[in-house]
């Protein structure tokens, strides 16, 4: 087999005539069947001839090439090429990939007759890269500048991937404290990584003035809902916080037209709040000012509420009274977090 030079690839040697070496190809080709014509440089496409069905592509200086071929008469099949795998280095390869009966292709004595007049060493060990590998590489918009024998490579990273993996089923067989020791064991070559910040200490209701004044630009948390929340006993502060949050943002968005009418009613529904209108405006004043606040000037009405839990346990059950301000574009807390009075809830 290595005698004819079938499934090889050898350098192409510092000789003139491998520049010659497309042309001569074509033309021992053409002897063998007449309707095969070299075609011209930088293409691909196929030729049908009476014998020989060929594919082809050529790089567009003419020298490089890749020829897949149908032999109809000794039903053979074989590619030869020629391409570079360096700026100065270039490599020619042959493979047989079938062949009815053993001896019959013409393959051999196309070897023999063309490329071996310029051929070196043999490469050994080297990958010999299909048509379909080289087709494909001469048409993407770079085109072949190199032809690379990936191998070891890719070896070299199916070992490590192997390792890996070995000692990642290794370790997950220890118990939690040995992995730990194993892993303080091992000397550290990492760049060191600063610690993480500590984590800023969860709001309480008494932050609640330091909130307010932090977002007003996005909500107004009138004195009498601060001084309320400060003292009051509701045990989930930061359920509290957002629920300002909702009406700081999405509730807001949707007042002032920059988001969907349901955005604000699926995030609430998604944390479980009710909303609505507080009371009849009719009974607002049989409770005096609890439903009522002083803002800018004018006496307001905290026509609407959100709500959370329908015990009268103050330490469980949420209510935040507020009305929406069309000058100012933002909403305007006046009761929180507490229940107030009614007939009717």
């Amino acid at each position: 087999m290595e005698s004819t030079g079938i499934d090889t690839v050898r350098e192409v040697a510092s000789h003139p005539g491998k520049h010659e070496l497309a042309a001569s190809m074509w033309d021992y080709l053409a002897g063998i069947d007449s309707c095969v014509i070299a075609p011209a440089a930088d293409s691909t496409g196929s030729i049908r001839g009476d014998r020989l069905h060929i594919q082809w592509w050529i790089d567009p200086s003419g020298k490089y090439f890749a020829v897949q071929a149908l032999d109809t008469m000794d039903a053979s099949h074989w590619e030869v090429f020629h391409v570079p795998v360096a700026e100065d280095k270039c490599v020619a390869g042959c493979r047989l990939n079938w062949e009815a009966a053993a001896g019959r292709s013409l393959l051999p004595s196309l070897w023999k007759k063309v490329f071996n007049p310029v051929l070196g060493a043999p490469l050994d060990g080297a990958r010999i890269p299909t048509f379909t590998d080289l087709l494909a590489a001469g048409c993407s918009q770079s085109g072949v500048t190199a032809v690379l024998d990936n191998r070891s490579a890719i070896a070299h990273l199916e070992s490590e991937v192997e390792y890996w993996t070995h000692l990642s089923k290794t370790l997950s067989k220890l118990p939690q404290r040995q992995r730990r020791i194993h892993h303080q064991s091992q000397p550290s070559t990492a760049v060191s990584v600063p610690e993480a910040p500590p984590m800023e200490p969860e709001l309480t209701l008494a932050d609640i003035d330091a909130w307010a004044a932090a977002n007003m630009d996005r909500i107004t948390i009138l004195p009498r809902a601060i001084s309320a929340t400060k003292r009051s006993p509701y045990e989930n502060a930061a359920f509290l916080y957002d629920c300002l949050e909702l009406l700081a943002t999405e509730y807001t968005q949707v007042k002032t037209g920059a988001a969907d009418r349901f955005a604000f009613k699926e995030k609430a529904d998604a944390m479980g709040l009710d909303y609505g209108g507080s009371v009849d405006p009719t009974r607002a004043g049989e409770r005096g000012d609890q439903y009522f606040i002083r803002w800018r000037g004018r006496r307001r009405f905290l026509d609407q509420h959100i709500t959370k839990g329908s015990a009268r346990d103050p330490r469980f059950c949420l209510r935040i009274y507020f009305t929406f301000d069309e000058d100012e574009q933002k909403v305007v807390v006046g009761s929180m977090p507490a229940h107030l009075d009614t007939s009717s809830s």
